[in-house]
């Protein structure tokens, strides 16, 4: 990466109760399983020995971001700085709804590709989740220009944040990340994704 580039590290909260029953959790607050909260403590070690140069670290105010920054936090002595842009996709009244039903019966991934301005359950609209989310590490990109911050936040919301920052495009459901996975953004000065969505870190984690 150049000498002068401004990363930001995207690390996704660990695994929660919700992930394993495939509901939707959202802007609902979850606790960490005892799985997720191994996942955190792995990331931290993991992302302390390969981005040292980390000079702040962001999280949603969500418990299960909040828990899986933590450790990191620790390990760097770093302060984890809340930011609310950061939280999870709200879908409103659907929020516990089990992803086969969003899915299947309600076509939530369908209509979000032809209707990015609707708001599903009377929640947020996808255009405003991409927004939100893309706005804030665009901004705190240029907060710690030429720095590395790392940035722990939700699956879903990441999902459409990346497809505006580098496609231009919040209607397609893509670049899933999984758990406590790990992936570099790079502006120099237009964000470039490298090391999406690494796992090696979990491994023997179940």
């Amino acid at each position: 990466m150049p000498a002068a580039a401004t990363v930001v590290t995207l690390i996704r909260h660990g695994q929660t109760r919700a992930n394993l029953e495939g509901i939707w959790h959202g802007s609902t607050d979850t606790k960490l399983t005892p799985c997720g909260r191994l996942q955190a403590e792995r990331t931290a070690l993991h992302v302390s020995r390969t981005r040292p140069d980390l000079v702040a670290l962001y999280s949603s105010p969500l418990e299960r971001t909040r828990h899986t920054a933590a450790p990191l936090a620790a390990r760097l002595g770093l302060e984890v700085r809340l930011h609310d842009d950061l939280r999870e996709y709200d879908l409103g009244a659907w929020e516990g709804k089990s992803y086969r039903e969003l899915s299947d019966d309600l076509k939530l991934f369908e209509r979000m590709q032809h209707e990015p301005d609707w708001q599903p359950g009377g929640g947020e609209s996808p255009r405003a989740v991409a927004n939100r989310l893309g706005g804030a590490i665009r901004s705190l990109a240029a907060r710690h220009a030429g720095e590395r911050i790392a940035i722990v936040t939700h699956g879903g919301a990441l999902t459409l944040a990346l497809g505006w920052l580098l496609d231009g495009d919040v209607s397609t459901w893509r670049r899933v990340v999984s758990n406590a996975s790990v992936s570099d953004l790079v502006f120099t000065p237009q964000p470039v994704l490298r090391g999406f969505d690494q796992v090696r870190h979990l491994e023997g984690i179940s």
